[in-house]
């Protein structure tokens, strides 16, 4: 019934497609660490290749170990300390040509990596005072190792790739966040549908088994006081048992069948055309419904003719229940672009009496406000009960099929 699930899927389904990084979020953080080690393990071997083929230099100074070490750890540590690697790299880059490309590369990495997993002014903030740390200390640093291999153009476009990274990084956690943000759209759209399906089963189970139900149960204590003196009137209550029950057991296999049929078919309850047969049932439980209509009858929007249906219903199943009388008085009123539902008893309840709303009242209310009506239930003086529904529809003919609130006809 509630398809929206599967749109979540699909959402998460395009953030496997699309999201080059969706394979790293997959493993375990012991496992993204143990990657990084391997890494920082290959880029200390590239700097000593460099080092010995690329640049024609000889010997190994032991300040080369250091840098060629410290930009091995901040690599291996770039997930857990992101900033204190980003800064041990500038120092790094700052030294000697940056250990070349090596140095690029591994600096560029750790810019992307404060980019995704810090706050944007952070992560900008952060790479900026390392690009401006890497040329403050870039000459004091040559002075030291005697080395000027990379110079100002080398480290002019090493700055450049890092803000080319730092994009990059920018750009991914923006389409993270945005994607992760369709996926929560989504569940929160699939959670609140589920709640409207939920509440849309109750009331259709509740009028479904409620007004069955009173008629059966007043229809029972009728046959069972005079099974004894008047048999034939206990054989009619039974044949109201059976006739009602009947009905209810329609009505229950057919909303089962839609919440077990995947191709969303709706189950249409009745309209007003289908009062005559409400009333007769309500008739059978002992209350004699006098049904009036005014106006000009015509055919109503179809989710809001149901709703109108319904509220009579549970209107009536309200007297059977609780008025303790045996007579009941309906209007239905239509006027142009409403249609006006009353429902007038003369049982025990008095203007002293405390309205308490049960279910059935708070979903009258609730359908009505689907299509921008109104319910008002109140007593009488000096006794009765009286429920007034007021339904408005759209009358151009090119909105009557969609009047407010018809993307939840179900309910």
């Amino acid at each position: 019934m509630i398809a929206l699930p599967a749109r979540v899927g699909c959402v998460r389904g395009m953030m496997v497609r699309h999201d080059v990084a969706s394979f790293a979020r997959g493993l375990k953080p012991t496992q993204l660490i143990g990657l990084d080690v391997l890494l920082a393990m290959v880029l200390m071997a590239s700097n000593v290749l460099w080092w010995t083929l690329g640049t024609h230099r000889t010997g190994w100074p032991a300040w080369q170990t250091v840098l060629t070490c410290s930009l091995g750890v901040a690599v291996a540590v770039r997930r857990l300390l992101p900033l204190p690697a980003l800064a041990v790299a500038s120092v790094v880059m700052a030294t000697d040509g940056a250990l070349s490309l090596t140095g690029v590369l591994a600096t560029a990495l750790l810019v992307y990596g404060v980019a995704i997993a810090r706050p944007v002014r952070v992560a900008a903030y952060a790479s900026a005072v390392a690009g401006a740390a890497q040329l403050a200390l870039m000459i004091p640093m040559q002075g030291i190792t005697g080395h000027d291999y990379w110079g100002w153009p080398g480290m002019s476009q090493s700055l450049i790739v890092e803000a080319a990274a730092w994009a990059i990084g920018w750009s991914t956690r923006r389409g993270r966040a945005y994607s992760q943000g369709l996926v929560e759209q989504a569940e929160e759209r699939a959670r609140r549908t589920l709640v409207e399906e939920r509440i849309r089963i109750a009331r259709e189970l509740h009028d479904v088994v409620a007004h069955s139900l009173s008629v059966i149960a007043v229809q029972a204590g009728v046959g069972h006081h005079v099974i004894g003196s008047r048999p034939d009137q206990a054989a009619k209550s039974l044949c109201a048992i059976e006739t009602t029950s009947r009905a209810a057991l329609g009505e229950l296999r057919s909303l089962l069948g839609v919440l077990r049929d995947d191709d969303g078919a709706e189950w249409l309850p009745g309209g007003l055309d289908d009062l005559s047969t409400l009333i007769e049932q309500t008739r059978r439980a002992g209350v004699q419904v006098e049904l009036t209509t005014s106006g000009h009858p015509h055919a109503l929007p179809r989710g809001l003719d149901r709703a109108a249906y319904r509220i009579v219903q549970e209107a009536l199943t309200n007297v059977v229940k609780h008025a303790r009388t045996s007579h009941a008085r309906a209007t239905v009123a239509y006027a142009p672009g409403e249609v006006t539902l009353t429902v007038v008893d003369a049982g025990a309840g008095s203007t002293t009496t405390p309205i308490t709303e049960g279910h059935g009242l708070t979903g009258m209310k609730e359908r009505a406000a689907l299509y921008g009506g109104e319910v008002h239930a109140g007593p009488l003086s000096p006794h009765g009960f009286r429920v007034t529904a007021r339904l408005p529809y759209a009358t151009d003919e090119r909105t009557a099929q969609f009047p407010v609130g018809a993307d939840l006809e179900g309910a």
